[in-house]
């Protein structure tokens, strides 16, 4: 069996890539293509758009490539930094009796040497390096005879330049430019309809949020936040909060609901604004895991934003009013159907810490009822909202 293996960061996935991959498939025929798109496990992420989303678009452009073709999530699920040699031990461990052939630049084959455990690599693998440059390329030349001590059907292919990239996308698309004819066409209306790009922070944000909750959520999962972001903003107009950063934060709160739990439980331990995580319910990690996700796969770094999306699931002391406005809006949201809801979301449109107060109390009592864990923070915050509310503030 042969396997063709693109990996990259695909932000976005445009023309040039699709040239590559043809002229590959020109070079010989392979029994399946496995797209590569890596991930963004580090503090600040490491492209412009989240995995799903650059996923999404390559399975978009490369979908009816005539040939058995995957986008894996492999590297976008890592939890550390990927190396090839692991992506390609990971692919061993699937296709035993597969032969791996490895697209790869003519300056990666050049810089192989400083590839971590590159011969070993090397011997797993067949490199298809490609060459845009016209004529002979000596330094490229000697790297391949190097390489060929260890992959010694490595081949050069010469390819004709595409004259785009990523980086020219990005900029063109971040203030509204034109990039017809550098990206397929069902990329690019995802691309501006949801200005994945966009110089602006919170026209970016929103939309990629957009984009991702139908991709990451089920359908009613999908339709409870959507319904969320509506009330977060009603409410978020009425006591004069942001409403970006109320929409925002509402569109991100069960980003991470429906993952894997193993992915689940990482990204909450890497939460760091709401300590205790291994005391928690599970019931409540989504939150946290959503902050992670909102911090390192979108680079969000608003503390409030981020805090509101961490307590919407348990509450704290000392909240802010988008807290307490994403909170009660994930509770009293359109869809939702319990007897208490209609006097709850009545309250809250009229005082918020009194409605946080009632909140907090029917939510605990139901955990009672249902015989589930309780979070300290959720005790902790209905004990600050009834000092706060019998102290005489809210009264009126």
């Amino acid at each position: 069996m042969d396997i063709l293996l693109f990996g990259g960061s695909f932000d976005p996935v445009h023309n040039g890539h699709e040239n590559i991959l043809r002229a590959a498939l020109d070079y010989k025929h392979f029994d399946k293509i496995i797209i590569m798109p890596i991930g963004s496990p580090g503090h600040k992420p490491s492209c412009k758009a989240p995995f799903a989303a650059r996923k999404h678009l390559v399975e978009l452009a490369f979908g009816d490539i005539g040939v058995e073709m995957e986008v894996s999530d492999f590297e976008g699920n890592s939890r550390e930094k990927s190396y090839s040699y692991i992506t390609v031990d990971y692919l061993k461990n699937q296709y035993p009796d597969g032969k791996i052939y490895f697209i790869i630049g003519a300056d990666s084959a050049i810089n192989m040497h400083k590839w971590m455990k590159w011969e070993y690599l090397a011997q797993k693998v067949t490199f298809l390096v490609f060459d845009r440059e016209e004529g002979e390329n000596r330094q490229l030349l000697q790297s391949v005879e190097t390489i060929r001590q260890y992959s010694p059907d490595t081949v050069i292919i010469k390819n004709k330049v595409f004259p785009v990239s990523s980086t020219q996308i990005r900029t063109l698309a971040a203030d509204g430019g034109d990039i017809t004819g550098l990206v397929d066409s069902k990329v690019q209306p995802v691309i501006e309809k949801y200005s994945l790009y966009s110089a602006d922070f919170y026209r970016k944000n929103i939309g990629t949020a957009r984009l991702l909750i139908p991709l990451m959520l089920r359908e009613n999962r999908a339709k409870h936040t959507f319904n969320v972001a509506k009330l977060a903003v009603e409410l978020a107009e009425m006591y004069g909060v942001d409403i970006q950063k109320a929409q925002l934060s509402a569109l991100l709160h069960d980003i991470m609901k429906q993952q894997p739990e193993d992915i689940m439980l990482h990204r909450a331990r890497q939460s760091d604004i709401i300590e205790k995580i291994d005391r928690k319910p599970m019931l409540v990690l989504h939150g946290f895991a959503a902050a992670d996700f909102a911090r390192r796969e979108m680079g969000i770094e608003d503390r409030e934003i981020l805090m509101a999306i961490k307590s919407h699931t348990c509450g704290r002391r000392n909240m802010t009013d988008l807290e307490k406005i994403i909170y009660l809006a994930d509770m009293l949201s359109e869809e939702r159907n319990f007897p208490e809801k209609e006097p709850l979301l009545a309250l809250a449109r009229q005082n918020l810490d009194i409605a946080m107060e009632q909140a907090l109390k029917d939510s605990i009592n139901w955990l009672k009822e249902k015989g589930g864990a309780i979070d300290t923070d959720s005790y902790e915050a209905l004990e600050y909202f009834t000092a706060l509310n019998n102290g005489g503030k809210n009264n009126g």
